[in-house]
């Protein structure tokens, strides 16, 4: 288990690794491209795992800030899930609607498929405002757990029917 002193340091940790390495992907010729499958002269597919990864990092900065700062339990939960759901959504209807197929960690999808990942991602999203509920709610912690690992084991099925 982590001391709860040294996850908003993780945190902090992750969220710069984060967006290192989205910087890091976006000159052509990057190997961190190729390691995430973008093709070298993909500059738009680049810039759009960038921006994902500065996201997804600004997030864990953000959250650790709240921590650090002694937010309270429940805001700073409420407003983790509450981002995290969105966040799933718009990037599930970029998918889905948009056709921003290279917003996906797999190169060279199908357009099917990314309808169907984005469909996935959407009602992922939407799932997550179960738990969001508890927190808004004051239901109890278990409860709050409880609705989160129901949320990822759905998700997990979703996304893996999606990608069949």
């Amino acid at each position: 288990m982590v001391p709860a002193d040294s996850a908003p340091a993780l945190l902090v940790a992750l969220g710069a690794a984060l967006a290192i390495v989205a910087l890091a992907s976006l000159p052509s010729g990057s190997r961190l491209r190729r390691l995430y499958g973008v093709d070298d002269g993909d500059d738009t597919g680049a810039r759009a795992n960038a921006a994902v990864l500065a996201g997804t990092g600004a997030f864990l900065l953000g959250l650790a800030a709240a921590i650090r700062l002694e937010l309270p339990d429940r805001l700073v939960a409420a407003g983790a899930l509450g981002v995290a759901a969105l966040g799933t959504v718009v990037l599930g209807w970029l998918v889905r609607y948009r056709d921003r197929r290279e917003l996906l960690t797999t190169p060279d999808v199908s357009r099917e498929r990314a309808r169907r990942l984005g469909g996935a991602a959407m009602l992922t999203g939407a799932l997550l405002c179960l738990p969001l509920a508890g927190v808004l709610l004051g239901a109890s912690e278990s409860a709050i757990a409880a609705a989160a690992l129901g949320v990822a084991a759905v998700a997990g099925l979703l996304i893996a029917l999606a990608y069949r």
